[in-house]
């Protein structure tokens, strides 16, 4: 097959996914992943696991974990999601995204599982379910040694709790998700704490006392023991710097003046959580992987500082109000004083008045840009939320027009789906045939 026929092959696979299997539709529950795999030969027992959830920071905690792990040696899986701009990047070895040709090879094992399975509806799994699946074959059939492994939603229902892993991890607990999670930290934080496992440890970064109660009590009914940050571990921040932040480390072992190249302080405290799993796991570790692994460490589309055309682009996914808050805090320190532009395109889901309301006083420019999504129908909706709290909104639905009509300093954000599409065309100056499926 020649590289034209593979490429088509690998479209064809996302087509059936995206349209057969539609992404915005959520089908809750373990039954249908767990049928799936067990006819797959259950190919995520295979292999050991570590689970990361929360509402802000797994991404980035995955991929820290993962960078360390390799950094020691090891034969890494890791799984993400969403993508941003080509679905390959879900499912890694060694944080090599898979191949376009082993995307299309591992579907079609699964294929006629999933004709039978689809012959009746309540077993028909979702999009999530079978991409879940696919990264666990992936996964088995390459070796990996462990999988590092984000939640998607939630935890309870979420096709990733199938595993029985050396840790639980829930970096933060906020409110995101509201209509499928619950609309109280109390709710949202029981729903993210069903990824704790009996007699496993779970390890948190969250501080907010209502969430951790929650937590705190089905670890206790499950005999899970927890580690809090601040309490039984800490990091403290020595320097911010673009790209070179430094930091110590207090847990079981203590680290000094270890860099971390993702920016932010939330990164630094994101690094904790890393470390303190990874102690967590018991799993042999030299002080060189760890340094090693915390500077090869990056999160696209994660307060990434992209150059070009003698222009700066900060782009960052956030979409709720944690992440806008992190984003702010992070330009307060690495922009300081220096005037910048925003565009910002929302989904129609998310909380657009809080997230909003976030960056009041900070940008001299405002564009609302469209969502490269069909989640994003109503624009004239943010279009108005904006005028509440900019005095001087500009509009252009095109978000290639948009940053192209920004001056200086350029934040892109409000969602990871806008912040893929824009990144995809600065950094390969094209969009790819994916973005048109």
């Amino acid at each position: 097959m020649g590289v034209k026929n593979e490429t088509m092959a690998y479209l064809e696979v996302l087509r059936y996914l995206y349209h057969k299997r539609p992404m915005g539709k959520v089908k809750p529950g373990l039954e249908r992943i767990s049928m799936l795999l067990s006819k797959l030969g259950n190919p995520h027992l295979k292999y050991k696991t570590i689970h990361v959830g929360g509402t802000n920071g797994k991404g980035s905690v995955t991929n820290m974990i993962s960078h360390i792990l390799i950094s020691q040696g090891y034969r890494v899986g890791s799984y993400y999601s969403p993508h941003l701009s080509t679905f390959r990047e879900r499912i890694r070895l060694n944080e090599e995204y898979i191949s376009e040709e082993d995307v299309v090879k591992i579907y079609e094992k699964m294929e006629p599982i999933l004709n039978e399975l689809d012959k009746e509806e309540i077993f028909s799994p979702s999009f999530f379910e079978v991409v879940t699946a696919m990264a666990f074959l992936y996964f088995a059939e390459k070796n990996v040694d462990i999988a590092v492994l984000e939640v998607g939603l939630g935890g309870r229902l979420d096709a990733t709790n199938v595993v029985f892993p050396l840790c639980s991890t829930i970096v933060t607990v906020d409110r995101d998700h509201e209509k499928t999670l619950g609309y109280t930290i109390e709710q949202i934080a029981w729903e993210k704490s069903g990824i704790i496992k009996e007699g496993v440890p779970l390890v948190t970064g969250e501080r907010k006392r209502e969430a951790l109660k929650v937590m705190e009590d089905v670890a206790r009914k499950k005999n899970s023991r927890v580690y809090v940050i601040d309490k039984d571990f800490s990091v403290r921040v020595k320097s911010l710097k673009l790209h070179e932040n430094r930091f110590d480390y207090c847990g079981e072992n203590t680290f000094e003046d270890l860099v971390l190249t993702m920016n932010g302080p939330h990164q630094i405290e994101n690094a904790g959580v890393a470390l303190k799993t990874l102690e967590a796991t018991g799993l042999p570790l030299s002080e060189k992987a760890i340094r090693e692994g915390l500077k090869n460490a990056k999160n696209l589309g994660r307060f990434e500082i992209l150059e070009k055309n003698g222009k700066t682009y900060i782009l960052d996914g956030a979409h709720n109000p944690h992440g806008a808050e992190s984003l702010v805090r992070s330009l307060k320190l690495y922009f300081k004083d220096e005037p910048l532009n925003l565009v910002i395109g929302i989904l129609d889901d998310k909380n657009r008045e809080d997230i909003l309301r976030k960056y009041t006083g900070i940008f001299e420019r405002v564009i609302v840009t469209r969502v490269p999504s069909p989640r994003m129908k109503d624009m004239n909706g943010l279009v108005d939320t904006a005028k509440k709290f900019f005095k001087n909104v500009e509009v252009i639905e095109d978000p290639l027009e948009a940053i192209e009509s920004s001056e200086g300093d350029t934040v892109v954000t409000g969602s990871l789906f806008l912040v893929g599409y824009v990144r995809e065309f600065l950094t390969t100056g094209k969009i790819n045939e994916e973005w048109k499926l």
